[in-house]
């Protein structure tokens, strides 16, 4: 009898196990534009927060971010993974009736399942992140976009794609996902051919199906987030007195820089809401340098930047 291949399992083991980690977890819980493209004059004294607290401060909204959505991933999922890998284990033992009980089981459940939801196209079985951080600003952006025009014009195209593959400084939130709709229609034929006593096509089969694992993205950019961490902590020191102007003014001026970092990097086109924002942050200085009452200034740029993110990197992904 032919086995699965190792990979597909290793694959299929490293899912449940995930979804394991994630079971146990749920138990222990039950979180006007600037005209000139040149950068903005930035204080560079010390932030009111240390590069390590930022950087802990976005990796914990991510990470809590993708426990929120490793928690919601179905049952039905991980019903769907272990009974077919419980497939493939019965047709090695020779174990064929097992097998096909064991696959009209299946297919009942797979059926009830986009019965009660029939855009169910994709169950999520596991969601991770990875972090790329760009090292330079503005400055160095547009050296390396100058390199690579030329590269382009002198036919440097592999160069030319090695600085651009590194002109990245994002979260990429990635979801793995099995195709519910396709399930039952494979399994149904896996089960027809261990019934005409196939049970090796059966296999393959299955570990085909079972190799179809679709991955979707969300991409969320380091700058934006940097931006919205810095904005929240000025308030937060500005909401508490104002004997700290410059600490406030400073943590401002760097979002704005942040924000046009995005906007050279080419995160999301050029549009006015790039204007909007550092117009905000601008009235907001103002506001901050006459120790105005600003938390209305804050809350509302914290809301656009939001709703800025939300529309350029919405968190429901599409899989592909």
């Amino acid at each position: 009898m032919k086995k699965i291949s190792g990979h597909i399992r290793n694959l299929l083991f490293s899912l449940l196990m995930a979804a394991s980690v994630i079971a146990c977890a749920q138990e222990k819980d039950t979180q006007e534009k600037n005209t000139s493209d040149k950068p903005v004059a930035v204080d560079n004294s010390p932030l009111a927060m240390s590069r390590d607290s930022l950087d802990n401060r976005i990796i914990r909204n991510i990470e809590e971010e993708v426990r929120k959505q490793n928690s919601e991933l179905t049952e039905e999922a991980l019903t769907t993974l272990s009974n077919t890998i419980k497939i493939i284990d019965q047709i090695e033992k020779d174990d064929k009736e097992a097998a096909i009980e064991t696959g009209k089981k299946l297919i009942s459940d797979l059926e009830i399942l986009l019965a009660k939801d029939p855009a169910l196209a994709f169950i999520p079985v596991k969601v991770s992140y990875r972090k790329f951080a760009f090292e330079g600003d503005r400055n160095t952006v547009s050296d390396i976009i100058k390199t690579v025009k030329k590269a382009i014009k002198d036919g440097y195209y592999q160069e030319a794609s090695g600085l651009l593959s590194d002109l990245k400084s994002e979260v990429i939130i990635e979801t793995q996902y099995v195709p519910a709709a396709t399930y039952p229609e494979a399994i149904k034929a896996a089960v027809i051919l261990l019934e005409k006593d196939k049970p090796e096509e059966a296999e393959t089969l299955l570990a085909e199906v079972l190799n179809t694992v679709v991955i979707g993205k969300v991409v969320l950019p380091l700058p934006v987030l940097e931006a919205e961490q810095m904005i929240i902590q000025a308030a937060k020191i500005d909401k508490k007195d104002h004997e700290h102007t410059g600490e406030v003014l400073n943590l401002l001026n760097h979002a704005a820089e942040q924000l046009k970092l995005a906007e050279a990097m080419g995160y999301g086109k050029k549009d006015l809401e790039f204007a909007e924002l550092d117009k905000a942050i601008r009235e907001l200085k103002k506001s901050v340098e006459n120790k105005e009452n600003s938390e209305m200034k804050f809350d509302s740029l914290k809301d656009k930047i939001k709703k800025f993110q939300d529309r350029l990197f919405p968190k429901k992904d599409t899989a592909k």
